[in-house]
């Protein structure tokens, strides 16, 4: 059996006490390290006072690692936040001000524009037209210069006290189905962490961990606008003794399985 280590698989996560696991995301180049405090007694009789005895405790195994592939569920559990679906629909008339050269966020994510018109106009009134006028971004619709729209907002009076000239407009769309991520309104949750994995460079042997009680969390700054690299998310899963776990004789905090490929199956 070789023992050299290159070893490639899942990290999968179920809320604490269960075992029903799921891939949240794909970590790349994990790695543990136990968190230990040494308790030490110097030998009296000796010069420089040695140490004479002492007690190495462990009391957490802190693992980082990067995720490459982050879900919405992923981002509501680093962020001690929530994840909701909210289904796919359609928007009639909303009403919103147009400024020239400005962005304006919509209720909803836009997927399709059906219509663009001024508030007062009436049914038969041709629409503003799209890249013309304004265009789609993924927040909002943006007026461009130099098109109708831009026109008739100049055209209108200045707010009275002063202010960017504005127009009334109402926006028919649709809107797709997105995840709504909420960080930063839950407490501290535990989880039960497994990897699963297969060593690559070694007899192809098999290795299961298994943590029994978790916290996981961001381990540094969370990537908003990537340059030419792809954006990793840095995760931070501290390891602590599964409180249920009382006897002295079973790992509290993990344990390890590696398949012995010496022997026959």
């Amino acid at each position: 059996m070789q023992y050299t280590q290159l070893f490639r698989g899942n990290t999968l996560v179920a809320p604490y006490p269960t075992n029903v696991f799921q891939e949240l995301f794909k970590l790349q180049n994990s790695s543990a390290e136990p968190e230990t405090t040494e308790i030490t007694i110097a030998d009296p009789t000796r010069l420089g006072l040695p140490e004479l005895d002492g007690v190495t405790s462990t009391s957490a195994i802190n693992i980082t690692g990067e995720a490459v592939n982050f879900s919405p569920a992923a981002a509501a559990i680093l962020m001690f936040g929530s994840v909701e679906r909210v289904p796919s629909g359609t928007v009639v008339a909303e009403e919103q001000d147009a400024y020239v050269d400005r962005t304006i966020a919509l209720a909803h994510m836009p997927l399709v524009i059906t219509s663009v018109k001024a508030a007062d106009a009436d049914v038969g009134d041709p629409a503003y037209v799209r890249n013309v006028d304004y265009a789609v971004t993924p927040g909002g619709i943006k007026v461009l210069l130099g098109g109708q729209l831009a026109d008739d907002i100049n055209a209108e009076a200045a707010p009275v006290g002063g202010g960017l000239k504005r127009l009334a407009l109402k926006i028919a769309y649709t809107y797709p189905t997105v995840d709504v991520i909420k960080p930063f309104i839950t407490g501290r949750k535990f989880y039960r962490i497994m990897f699963e994995q297969v060593n690559e460079a070694g007899d192809g042997e098999k290795r299961r961990i298994r943590c029994f009680y978790a916290r996981i969390s961001l381990n540094g700054g969370l990537p908003l606008n990537q340059a030419a690299e792809f954006g990793v998310i840095p995760v931070s899963i501290r390891l602590l003794a599964d409180p249920s776990i009382v006897d002295t004789a079973e790992a509290a905090i993990w344990q390890f399985e590696v398949q012995n490929t010496d022997e026959a199956a």
